[in-house]
């Protein structure tokens, strides 16, 4: 047997395995729990919030709804698939996935259409670019039927958290952080010389390298440039995108990054960060929990993106959706799925969730109680990317990630490494 025919054999038996595995929790279609809400989910530090609100749920309705953790991410991914192969998706999940991923499981028939239930007034209570993230417009390029199909549970948008202590050990002012690019490298020298690893991030893991190019991207082409450059009117190798690429060279060259950036998970970043070994780190609003959790001292202020002077358009963050759950279509317990949710989505609910997770809910009435870190970052959703008609092929979009991290450890220059995206761009487009 060939290395590859092997590979695929392994591939099929951990399908055929998962499948079981799968097949022996409660699926959607098991007789026993027809009076029980099933939800798949991965965030475990909400486990014990989410845990008692189905026991409020209970007590309100006599309806039971399990929650049900796994992680990490990959994990939790694994056993969506492998429940969507075998029919045996729980009432409610999330499937971890882009829009082209998520327009797939709807076209297959594992997510519910939500339009008519939303439109009841349900749709009013939420922000609007949470309803977005969750929506398929007419005419969309996966010829999903325009409609909303997700329940947002909270929103977010990326920053940068920057060490108040660290910056005036550095002799800067930890109430005016750096607003423009030039600010920025002249922050992260001093915080060098003084000592301290300027900036730390999770780019090892590439949709938050790019997310942090992202931001640059939308404020040197605008939305319809985006639009053009996806479409191929404007190629990779434009200057704007040389110009993209050497903010990265030019943090590189000035020091900024710390150690081992390029292979660093997210969660090793948070840990960096939480732990003072590294002053500014650009995260998520999730972080905001996170960093209670690992350091609950820690003394932190928040900031954008710093922008760019010679910049045409404004500049905005990578964000607007947070998470969001699907009931699935097969489920004999679709209407029950649909009314909890609507319970789980009201103010009192989502209140009680911001509080205790410190995340901030989808729930535009309930984001008044907010703490203060918490309401910056609500703020700043009004400034978060405008939804596309359209996507990157992904291949193109991870060959930016790559070289952008080729870039960090001097592996490229910018111009070698926008004319081999292009150069992708070409191949994918004749595809």
């Amino acid at each position: 047997m060939s290395k590859r025919n092997i590979v695929i054999a392994l591939q099929t038996l951990c399908l055929c395995l998962a499948i079981f595995m799968v097949s022996g929790c409660s699926g959607s279609g098991s007789a026993k729990n027809e009076d029980v809400i099933k939800v798949w989910h991965w965030m475990t530090d909400r486990q014990e919030a989410f845990e008692k609100l189905s026991k409020d749920y209970y007590d309100q309705t006599g309806v039971k709804v399990v929650f049900e953790t796994y992680a990490p991410t990959d994990v939790y991914k694994n056993k969506i698939t492998a429940a969507a192969s075998g029919h045996l998706l729980p009432d409610i999940y999330n499937p971890q996935s882009d829009k082209k991923e998520l327009a797939s499981y709807i076209n297959a028939g594992y997510i519910a259409d939500l339009t008519e239930e939303m439109n009841t007034g349900w749709k009013d209570v939420f922000f609007e670019k949470s309803l977005i993230a969750n929506s398929f417009e007419e005419n969309n390029e996966w010829g999903v039927k325009p409609g909303i199909y997700g329940v947002p549970l909270d929103v977010s948008s990326l920053m940068i958290y920057y060490n108040k202590d660290l910056f005036k050990q550095a002799g800067l002012d930890p109430e005016n952080p750096p607003k423009t690019w030039p600010e920025f490298i002249e922050a992260g020298k001093k915080l060098r010389e003084a000592g301290i690893q300027p900036f730390v991030s999770g780019f090892g893991e590439a949709w938050l390298i790019g997310a942090f190019a992202a931001s640059y991207q939308w404020s040197l082409f605008g939305k319809q440039g985006i639009i053009d450059t996806i479409d191929g009117k404007i190629p990779y190798n434009d200057e704007r995108w040389l110009k993209i690429f050497k903010l990265f060279e030019e943090m590189r060259d000035n020091k900024m990054f710390a150690s081992g950036i390029v292979t660093m998970v997210n969660k090793d970043a948070e840990r960096t960060f939480a732990t003072g070994r590294a002053a500014m780190t650009f995260n998520g609003s999730w972080g905001v929990n996170v960093y209670k959790s690992m350091n609950s001292t820690l003394n932190y202020g928040l900031m954008y993106p710093p922008s760019l002077p010679d910049a045409k358009y404004p500049l905005l963050v990578f964000g607007g959706d947070g998470s969001s759950m699907f009931v699935n279509a097969e489920s004999p317990r679709k209407d029950k799925a649909i009314a909890f949710l609507k319970w789980f989505t009201q103010k009192e609910q989502q209140a009680y969730l911001a509080k205790e997770t410190l995340n901030i809910p989808s729930n535009k009435e309930s984001a008044d109680d907010l703490p203060e870190i918490l309401q910056e970052f609500s703020k700043s959703i009004t400034k978060t990317f405008d939804n596309l008609p359209k996507l990157e092929a992904w291949q193109v979009t991870n060959y930016i990630n790559i070289n952008l991290q080729s870039v960090i450890i001097g592996e490229k220059d910018p111009a070698k490494a926008v004319k081999e995206i292009q150069e992708e761009k070409l191949r994918q487009t004749k595809v």
